[in-house]
């Protein structure tokens, strides 16, 4: 009786401290920015065109992997336009081509992703570099030097991950520097649902002035597991502004296992 006495102050005593409990913070939106040691992010993206009269033309299929190599080290291989927050049908593999776009054969390349947390909880920062190959023919390597930055609050989350890409070579044969400024506004409304909107700005630099483009989609990510994850984007890689495209617009739709 004693002990359960004990017990039962000590209880009080940690409540008293502590103050009251508190849900924990979403799955979805304060996901960390790096993956644990030895775990894995596998993804798989089809990105489709829904322009009227050439719907489904061009298509993507791309694949990315991520390996957690320490505790705040992640490393990945990328294809898809997403791993570089473009909305746009211009990854490798295209499985349905199109001569009027940039999916006009089935390969064009890929990249190393690396990815290093500095610090995490409410707000989140993880530097982010990438070795791309952007194409073959021409070849375009390029380099991207960025940071994955995130502000958390309950069941909402402001993230972004602004980078600039520097060519290595063949930037006279269009593999220009330029910049890329998305921001994702999200909030999870429910347990394994979250909802965002993905905008942002994207632009080379030599021609800021009149060559800038808005994005604007809508994102929703559904946890059917405690490993699998579905999501699906639509929206524009050049809504308005000087380049606008309101007729090209892309669905994204992707499937992830993370264990």
């Amino acid at each position: 009786m004693q002990a359960k006495s004990v017990t039962v102050a000590l209880g009080a005593a940690v409540v008293l401290i502590t103050g009251p409990a508190r849900a924990e913070p979403d799955d979805l939106v304060s996901r960390p920015l790096v993956l644990d040691r030895n775990t894995f992010d596998l993804r798989l993206t089809m990105a489709m065109n829904v322009q009227p009269r050439t719907a489904g033309r061009p298509m993507t299929l791309a694949p990315d992997a991520w390996w957690g190599i320490t505790p705040r080290v992640t490393i990945g291989i990328i294809h898809s336009d997403a791993s570089l927050d473009q909305i746009a049908t211009s990854a490798s593999f295209c499985v349905r081509e199109s001569e009027n776009s940039t999916c006009d054969r089935m390969y064009h390349g890929s990249g190393i992703d690396v990815r290093v947390a500095v610090m995490s909880g409410e707000f989140a920062i993880a530097p982010r570099a990438r070795l791309l190959i952007r194409d073959l023919d021409p070849f375009k390597p390029a380099v991207t030097l960025g940071s994955m930055l995130r502000w958390t609050r309950g069941r909402f989350a402001i993230t972004s991950d602004p980078y600039l890409r520097l060519p290595l070579a063949n930037g006279a044969l269009g593999n220009r520097s330029a910049m890329m400024l998305p921001l994702w506004l999200a909030v999870q409304p429910a347990a394994g649902w979250a909802l965002a909107l993905h905008t942002g700005v994207a632009s080379d630099l030599a021609v800021m002035r009149d060559g800038w483009h808005p994005l604007f989609a809508v994102d929703v990510t559904a946890r059917i597991t405690g490993e699998l994850d579905v999501g699906a984007e639509a929206g524009w890689g050049s809504l308005f502004g000087p380049q606008a495209d309101p007729k090209r617009a892309t669905i994204m739709v992707a499937a992830a296992w993370r264990g």
